[in-house]
This record gives structure tokens, sequence and C-alpha cells, in this order.
């Protein structure tokens, strides 16, 4: 399963066990769609270490997903892994993934969908599933490659290659090697900013990924014309009286 550490404004989920089962994963869907609606929770964090999925043995199904298991040799669908992505990647407040220790297989797709990835000097990162002859649906061969190109998304994915922090930042999938120790004061920091336009900053860039130069023009255009920032106008009268701003993330 999961555990939820809860600051002043943000959220920490961690998982209680090396292997994530199908109870953990819907657990975690169901925390960060309730960490979206909560507007007291400005940041979001997902502590990754983890060996990923548990395969062919992740327990039963909710109910809401039984009528759409299927059976055969190649095995059982990823359905609660694309709950997963598919929260986070719906989720416009900010997200940071904490990677130490070994981060695995799924665990790395969960890092992926993160807007932040912070790593210990101690973390190592692989997708294993190549080495299991496994092949994964669950989002991140449209992930990936968009955050550290084609070339090196091939070298993770088919080479199945282990790669420390210092590498992992070298490619840019990870932005900083961070002590675990400060872990908690840059979740406060990301927390502090003014996280509602953070969220209309988002809005426009995954959107816009695909889709051509004019129809981006239109859309962010688009986008600003309907998203009120209420904390625009501290951050300019901030600006102008040479202040720090105090942001309420609205």
């Amino acid at each position: 399963m999961i555990e939820i550490d809860r600051a002043e404004k943000s959220l920490t989920i961690r998982f209680k066990d090396r292997f994530l089962d199908n109870a953990a994963l819907d657990a975690l869907v169901d925390a960060i769609r309730d960490a979206k609606s909560d507007e007291s929770v400005r940041a979001l964090a997902i502590d990754v270490s983890s060996d990923g999925d548990a395969g062919d043995e992740m327990g039963p199904l909710p109910a809401r997903l039984t009528h759409r298991a299927s059976a055969g040799s190649h095995g059982p669908g990823p359905l609660l892994q694309q709950d997963v992505i598919r929260a986070l990647h719906d989720y416009m407040k900010p997200t940071i993934a904490l990677l130490h220790g070994d981060v695995r297989g799924f665990a790395l797709d969960i890092a992926c969908l993160c807007d932040i990835r912070l790593a210990a000097p101690d973390a190592t990162i692989v997708d294993d599933r190549i080495h299991q002859s496994r092949a994964a649906a669950t989002g991140i061969t449209y992930v990936l490659p968009r955050l550290i190109g084609q070339s090196q998304a091939m070298r993770l994915l088919l080479l199945g290659e282990t790669i420390d922090a210092v590498e992992a930042h070298r490619i840019h999938l990870v932005h900083e090697i961070v002590d675990p120790a400060d872990f908690g004061a840059r979740i406060d920091a990301v927390a502090a900013l003014p996280t509602r336009s953070w969220e209309v900053h988002k809005l426009q860039v995954i959107p816009q990924l695909d889709l051509g130069f004019d129809a981006a023009m239109t859309h962010c255009l688009g986008v600003r014309q309907t998203h009120v920032i209420e904390n625009r106008v501290e951050g300019m009268k901030a600006w102008r009286e040479r202040r720090d701003p105090e942001f309420t993330g609205r």
C-alpha cells in the first residue's frame, strides 16, 4: 500500500512495499485525484523508490476494471498502471518525483510523469522490463523520448541499462542531485511558488507537444484568456515594490 505525509502546503506519497501491486496502484490513483481537488495541497511529491510493478502477481483488480481484464498468454493488461499515468498527466499542480536507492520499471514511469525529478546520490535507475521479456504499455514509450530524446530513451528502454544519479543528471532525466535530507526543503520551496501560474503553464505545455506552431499559438492564447491567476496582482505589486511576494496558490 502507500503512506501519505502531509505538510502545510504539500503531500508526499511513499510506497510501503518494494513491489507495487494493484492495491497500491489503486490507492495511489485515489491519492492523486484527492490531492487534485484539495486546494490546500499546492505541491505533490512521490517517493518512487521501488522495484516497479509486480508483473503477473498484481493481485485482484478493483471492481471498476474487471470487465476490461484480458486473458491469454500475453498476460494481464496494465490497466491500473495506465490509471496512475493518466491521473498524473491530468494533475496540473506541481508534481515532484523523489528518487533514491533502486528505481525500477514502472517506478520510472511514475517519475517521468512528474514535473520535477530529484535524485539522491545513491539513486540507481533502470527499466529492466526488457530483461524480463516484457513490453511496457504504460505510456513510457510516449513520455521518455519527449524528456530525453529518442536515442537516450531507446538506450534505457531497449538495452535496460542501469544508470546512476550522475548519469541521469547528465542526460537530463533528473533535474538535480539532492541529499535526501534536503528533499523536504525542495518540496516546500516548490509549494511556496505561484502554483496557479504553474498550472496554467502546464495546461499549455503538455497539450502543445502534439500541436503545430500556429495551433499552439492559438491554444496558449485561449488558455491564458480563460484561466484567471489571482496571484498575478500580488506578483506584479511585489515586483514593483522590490519585496518577496506572498502567494496563495490561486
